[in-house]
């Protein structure tokens, strides 16, 4: 493979990771507060809270936690897909070099 086919290769990828970081980011936007707090806690912390802090925070039981939790993940998976899907749909039309 010759240099400017990796540095093509190079930024596809860096594009792909800021469309993926963008859409993740428009993603918690369909969050709740509550949602939203609990999801960045347990998901995208360096050292992700326990549900027993979380429940003692938001006065829930654990299981409370763990199912706010689930129904957040599942909510930024389809906003991520529904981001990407909007953001890659311009390209599809581009015609291919």
């Amino acid at each position: 493979m010759d240099d400017s086919a990796s540095q093509e290769l190079i930024l596809a990828d860096r594009e792909e990771a800021s469309h993926r970081h963008q859409a993740l980011t428009g993603a918690l936007d369909v969050l709740n507060p509550r949602e939203r707090r609990i999801f960045e806690a347990r998901r995208l912390a360096e050292d992700p809270m326990t549900l027993e802090g979380l429940s003692e925070e938001f006065g829930v039981s654990r299981e409370r936690v763990r199912q706010i939790e689930v129904r957040a993940f599942e909510k930024v998976q389809a906003a991520v897909r529904a981001g990407v899907a909007r953001i890659e749909a311009p390209r599809a039309l581009l015609p291919a070099h």
